[in-house]
């Protein structure tokens, strides 16, 4: 039974038993003391007594686990591995028939030294980590525990961060893709986070939680992971925002409605200017008065959008709901003005009401203004929340010019066409007025001939 191959063990080791029986026990001998089952007393008070060391090497390494020190002569050892629930036996050594086993997976990497009990493991993997528990001498109880840790160095820490816009929340990530990681630190700017800055780690993943970001936040941060063999350090740039992608699309539409309602104003003014003789009048004058009317509300349109979006941002305010009324009609106005002028141009003439007719008159001016106005509005609003950031301003100086030289080309070639016709009319009213002055001087000349000859 068990209590009688222990005690008949027990006598083998102590040196007390026959040499015979000592001879049929050392099988036993070298299961029993490996075997947790049968030893889970000894093994506990051997846990109790013997000291935790702790070793870190790296993956394809070799370690020696050194056996107790106070171990004056090895009769029989037993190496074993221990990691939670699970316990196999490593080597066993027993002195009388130098019998040496050594159990998978360690057959060809580990190599034991009797003298002293040490153990020396070689390409060592991760899946080698745990503790390495040494029991020498069974009834003497000397027993040592290592702890092994069997690394992979870290990796570079990979770093980004998300879109930071100012008064909005936003991460900085830290990720280790290789190695275990057992601490990982941040720095800004070289120093210790601010106040109100903190992380959390998630196994290799550490997200850096930035709360009601500011323009303090930009600089450079800097996540250090480590372990017990090794550590790295990746540095970003990180930058603050000051407008958000809606308001960055608020501040692209205002530059091209300004635009819109500048070409538009333009096209407005330059028949005011002409005097009464030069005036563009006919079909030039209808699509000339079309395009400028269309051409205010699309920009009103474009204008009433922003406000829309800076609201849907920013929240309602007074100050943007009033003009987007006006707007509104501008928008209405303007469009039945343009849509008559293009398709039936005798409702306009058959206007009487002079109410109506100022209404069409001022309606596209007023919106020009409008327009102008509201998007001065937004781009100062604009303007002053990326100063909460510290990104360059966004630069609209190419949508602006292409903006401008797209929409003054209908305007341009309506100028261009009405030059031509007019130096075209003024050349024939020369020459006709030239034809008519050569024929009175011929008349003239010709006293007796009563009938006129015709002319132009």
């Amino acid at each position: 039974d068990v209590i009688t191959k222990l005690s008949r063990c027990h006598l083998c080791a102590l040196g007390t038993a026959s040499p015979k029986t000592c001879s049929t026990s050392q099988p036993c001998l070298l299961s029993i003391l490996c075997h947790p089952g049968l030893l889970v007393p000894l093994q506990q008070a051997a846990e109790a007594e013997g000291a935790l060391q702790r070793r870190v090497v790296v993956v394809g390494s070799s370690v020696l686990l050194a056996g107790p020190a106070d171990a004056v002569h090895i009769h029989s050892a037993c190496w074993e591995y221990l990691n939670g629930s699970i316990s196999r036996a490593v080597v066993q050594y027993d002195e009388r028939s130098h019998y040496v086993a050594i159990h998978p997976p360690y057959v060809g990497r580990a190599l034991f030294h009797p003298p002293n009990g040490s153990l020396l493991l070689e390409d060592l993997q991760e899946s080698d980590s745990g503790i390495y528990k040494v029991t020498i001498n069974l009834a003497e109880r000397e027993s040592l525990k290592v702890l092994l840790d069997v690394l992979k160095p870290v990796s570079r820490p990979q770093l980004w961060s998300s879109g930071l816009v100012a008064k909005a929340t936003g991460e900085v990530l830290c990720k280790v893709v290789e190695g275990r990681v057992d601490t990982i630190t941040w720095k800004k700017d070289g120093q210790a986070l601010p106040r109100g800055r903190g992380f959390h780690v998630s196994g290799s993943l550490s997200i850096l939680h930035l709360r009601a970001v500011k323009k303090s936040d930009c600089g450079s941060y800097s996540c250090n992971a480590s372990n017990g063999i090794s550590w790295q350090e990746t540095s970003l740039n990180v930058t603050v925002a000051g407008l958000s992608p809606p308001l960055k699309n608020v501040l692209r539409i205002v530059v091209v409605a300004v635009v819109f309602a500048a070409v538009s104003g333009w096209g407005l003014v330059f028949p005011v200017c002409q005097s009464e003789k030069l005036r563009i009048r006919g079909e030039l004058w209808r699509w000339l008065s079309a395009y400028t009317c269309g051409l205010v509300c699309v920009s009103s349109i474009l204008a009433g959008t922003a406000g829309l979006l800076w609201m849907r941002e920013e929240g309602p305010s007074i100050a943007i709901i009033l003009p987007e009324i006006v707007l509104l009609y501008v928008i209405v106005v303007t469009f039945l003005v343009a849509a008559n002028v293009t398709f039936q141009p005798t409702k306009l003439i058959q206007l009487k009401s002079t109410t109506e007719q100022r209404t069409m008159g001022y309606t596209a001016p007023g919106g020009v203004l409008l327009v102008v106005l509201t998007s001065s509005f937004h781009i100062k609003n604009i303007h002053h929340r990326h100063e909460d950031g510290c990104t360059a301003f966004v630069d609209v100086t190419a949508l602006a010019v292409s903006t401008a030289a797209v929409s003054a080309l209908p305007l341009l070639a309506i100028f261009l066409c009405y030059h031509t016709t007019q130096g075209w009319q003024n050349e024939r009213d020369s020459s006709c007025a030239e034809k008519e002055r050569s024929s009175r001087s011929f008349e003239m000349s010709l006293p007796n001939i009563k009938d006129p000859v015709p002319t132009c």
